[in-house]
Parts: structure tokens; C-alpha cells; sequence
């Protein structure tokens, strides 16, 4: 699903205004300045994305858009990119300075904030462009907007395990720093034109010969056994039909040889068997993993709202009328006695053959 086209329908917004294609020295205000990480960073193709959701936003704010980037394959200097980046927001003053939600973005935007003096928002879901003048449509927002207006942003953040969504508004004539989270977002279909090289300006981010105040000594990877599963890439998830004393031993099992998280529907946590924090749902943590591994549950709407976005959803369970496998890539009616030992013994087998897991997928 394209979000920010599931954005537009709800808004009903309708804007004027072009979005300037180049990095702008003089004054100015009401753009966005948003910094695109190169093709070889963690998420090279969120990039694209991240363009658009710029695009859109500065035609909406009927302002410039900046967009900056750093050389590809650097030894990248967090400091310097956070300078350059925040000497340039001061420059041009934009209403906003938008990163993705990446380690890298999540790292530069107190960095660039402190550096403004202002704040800043990560994992936001959504901006939100409004006219304070325009009158509200539903949940508040416009259903109109008039050219020439000055208007506001408004950033969405989930609280409480994606639960509720809270509203952010930024301090009046300061410049917040968004980090946008880009799960579930779509890339337009124009690809690598929807990025402009004429209208991109790259910083110079070469570690300088002085030692740096931030080293990186090394890369930990979170312990899937205890990480928090809204960062989980994969999750074995114990519903009802799994939560007997030797299943559950079979599910945490299963989660440790794929190298992901054990997650719980509300039966499984409410009779004990596992801790809230491992509640997955609308009364739970709200997930988004690589892979979601569903057994024995029947996918109760309460559930399936915690992970409508997972990339992948595998699902074992004996009901073939489940409504889990309505929501599901792949689906197996099977019993999980017979079924969750054997697949155990096979991926130890093929774990001890091959030398270990492959973490590519």
C-alpha cells in the first residue's frame, strides 16, 4: 500500500506551487531541506522515497526544495555532515529539515537539532501540512488550503507501541529535524527520476586528521531474545493453538535457529505464558519485521493490527477457515504437534551441514 497516496485521500488537500530544483544560498522559507543517504547506505532505495515525500511536501508548503546529499562510498564524519547540514538549514531556513529514519538519520538529527537550537522528531509516521485559516475536516484536518497562506507542519509520531498517534507541532521560527519513517512507503515509479542530480548538493563529509569526539569501536547486533520487537527483522509468534508447555518450548526454539524474537497474542499472555512485553496487537506492540512466523493462531483483528506491516507473513495452523490465512504469504493447514518438532530437527540439520544461518534473508 502507498502511504502517501493513502495520505492524500484522507486529506483531501489540494495545494499549488512548484518545488524549486536546486540548492538555494539566499534566504528563504517555507521549503524543506532533506538530506538523501548515497546508493551504498543501509537503505539506498529509500532514497528515492524520502525524494518524493519531499517533493510533495514543499509543493505543499509552495516552497523551495533542497536536497543534499554526501559523496558515495565516504568515510562518512557525522559532525562534519551534521555541520554542513545545519549551516545550510541556517542559510536558507526551511520549515523543516527531513532525513529517513535509518541508524544514520536517527544519529544525525540530534545532532543537526542541537546544532539549530531547536528539536527534533524520530520515527514519524506521517507530516502533516496544514492552514490554521482553512476550515478542519475530519480528525482535524483541511479540506482546503489557500495559495499564497503561510502554512503549518504537524508531525505524526506512534506512542505506546504504535497504539495512539501523537501530534507534534514545532515551536514557532525554529527549524525541527524529522527523522521519516519510510516502512511501507512505495517508490515512484519514475525511479531514479523522482531525484534530480542537477538539484542535489553533495557535502564534503572526509574525517578531518583530528580525533574525532565520537568513535565508532564496534557494531553490537541487538540479542533477538530480549531486543524490543518493534526492532525485531524476524518474529515467531505463539497464539493458542501453540501455548502448550512443549510447543512453547518447540516456538522458542524455532525463534532462536532463525536468530529472531518470540512474540504472543493476548490468550498466550493473559494465561501467563509470556511476558506483556511480548504482546504483539492493538493492545500490544505494533511490528514490522522481514518475517513474521504465525503459529497457531487464528488472526483476531485485535492481532492482525499489530502486523499489517510485515513484510513476509508465514502461517501453520489446523483451522483452514483461520482468517490468518487471508492475511498471509504463505500458509500451511497442519498440525503443529507433528508439524513444529519436525521443522525444528530440519533446520538444525541444515544448520549443522552448512555451517550456520544465512542472515541475507
Amino acid at each position: 500500500m502507498n502511504r502517501a497516496a493513502d495520505r492524500e485521500q484522507k486529506r483531501g488537500v489540494a495545494a499549488g506551487g512548484e518545488a524549486g530544483d536546486g540548492v538555494e544560498t539566499a534566504p528563504a522559507s517555507g521549503g524543506l531541506l532533506v538530506l538523501v543517504e548515497p546508493p551504498d547506505a543501509e537503505d539506498g532505495p529509500g532514497r528515492f522515497v524520502l525524494a518524493a515525500e519531499g517533493t510533495r511536501l514543499a509543493r505543499l508548503l509552495e516552497g523551495p526544495l533542497h536536497l543534499v546529499t554526501w559523496p558515495e562510498g565516504a568515510d562518512l564524519d557525522l559532525e562534519a555532515l551534521a555541520t554542513a547540514a545545519a549551516g545550510l538549514a541556517e542559510r536558507t531556513r526551511p520549515a523543516a529539515v527531513l532525513l529517513a529514519d535509518t541508524d544514520t538519520g536517527r544519529q544525525l538529527a540530534p545532532m543537526i537539532a542541537c546544532r539549530l537550537g531547536s528539536g527534533c522528531v524520530t520515527a514519524c509516521s506521517d507530516v502533516l501540512v496544514r492552514d490554521p485559516a482553512a476550515p478542519a475536516g475530519r480528525a482535524g484536518r483541511p479540506v482546503c488550503m489557500t495559495p499564497g497562506r503561510e502554512r503549518t507542519l504537524v508531525f505524526v509520531k506512534p506512542v505506546y507501541g504504535g497504539g495512539l498517534e501523537q501530534e507534534i507541532e514545532p515551536l514557532h521560527d525554529t527549524i525541527p529535524v524529522v527523522a521519516l519513517d519510510l516502512t511501507g512507503m512505495d517508490a515512484p515509479e519514475t525511479g531514479a527520476a523522482a531525484l534530480p542530480v542537477a538539484g542535489v548538493l553533495q557535502v564534503d563529509v572526509t574525517p578531518t586528521p583530528r580525533v574525532p569526539r565520537v568513535r565508532r569501536l564496534e557494531m553490537i547486533r541487538p540479542d533477538p531474545r530480549s531486543v524490543d520487537l518493534v526492532h525485531a527483522r524476524r518474529i515467531v509468534t505463539a497464539g493458542a493453538g501453540s501455548a502448550g508447555d512443549a510447543l512453547l518450548a518447540a516456538v522458542g526454539e524455532l525463534a532462536e535457529l532463525l536468530e529472531g524474537s518470540v512474540g504472543a497474542t493476548r490468550p498466550v499472555v493473559d494465561d501467563g505464558r509470556l511476558p506483556k512485553e511480548r504482546l504483539i496487537g492493538q493492545t500490544g506492540r505494533t511490528v514490522a519485521p522481514d518475517l513474521y512466523v504465525a503459529l497457531g493462531l487464528s488472526g483476531s483483528p485485535h492481532h492482525l493490527a499489530g502486523v499489517k506491516r510485515a513484510e513476509r507473513i508465514l502461517a501453520i495452523n489446523k483451522d483452514g477457515s483461520a482468517p490468518i490465512f487471508h492475511f498471509s504469504d504463505v500458509g500451511y493447514v497442519a498440525d503443529l504437534e507433528m508439524v513444529l518438532p519436525a521443522l525444528v530437527k530440519k533446520i538444525k540439520e541444515w544448520r549443522d551441514a552448512s555451517g550456520g544461518p544465512d542472515d541475507s534473508g
